[in-house]
């Protein structure tokens, strides 16, 4: 009727569901995705491949024992079998080829007193020399009473395995004295030129 008092409905507000809400919306894909990441981080962990890491210099021929090494955590794909692992290591292991300081002890790099390929030899360093251990040099033979043009190719390639400083019985004009890996084919020509009058030197490889 005119005159009469309409009823009021009040109005009523709908929320969006919370799908809708943006800010929600990017506030549960950020915990979600830093609990995906934790979850990820802890399964990394626990996948890690144990391996060891050489303390000092390792050369060919020497024993190697738990002492010489340092154990890590490798968390790449591709490392399992690749490098030396704890339980690889046994009572008769010695290195077969150089290892340097710091460096992931390969798996190739152990093996037996018969794996190793050559024979420890001292040679004199020439004045200026600088081999570092685990570079590759050349062993020449120069005559006492001879000149360069006289010098002699005794071995090559031949790997260094320590540098010392020269004692009495092998004299060197550097002071120092290097031990090399010399190939068991070359051992008898390095012999030879050690008995003659004269000295065994290495040269080294440009670059090191």
């Amino acid at each position: 009727m005119i005159g009469e008092e309409q009823p009021q409905v009040a109005a009523t507000h709908r929320s969006r569901p919370w799908w809708r809400r943006p800010r929600l919306g990017i506030g549960v894909l950020l915990v979600a995705g830093s609990v995906a990441v934790g979850t990820w981080a802890v399964r990394s962990a626990a996948a890690g491949e144990p391996a060891w890491v050489a303390v000092r210099d390792l050369a060919p021929g020497a024993a190697v024992s738990a002492q010489d090494l340092r154990e890590v955590t490798l968390r790449w794909d591709g490392a399992s079998g690749t490098y030396l692992a704890p339980a690889d290591l046994t009572a008769d292991s010695v290195v077969t080829s150089f290892v340097g300081e710091g460096e992931l002890v390969p798996t190739s790099a152990l093996g037996t007193t018969g794996d190793v390929a050559g024979r420890p030899m001292a040679v004199a360093v020439p004045v200026g020399g600088s081999p570092r251990p685990g570079s590759l040099v050349d062993l020449w033979f120069v005559p006492s009473a001879g000149s360069l043009e006289s010098a002699e190719a005794v071995a090559a390639d031949v790997e260094v395995l320590e540098i010392t400083a020269a004692s009495g019985v092998l004299g060197s004009s550097s002071g120092q004295v290097a031990t090399v890996l010399v190939p068991e084919e070359s051992v008898a020509d390095v012999l030879g030129a050690q008995a003659r009058r004269g000295e065994v030197t290495l040269v080294e490889h440009p670059g090191g």
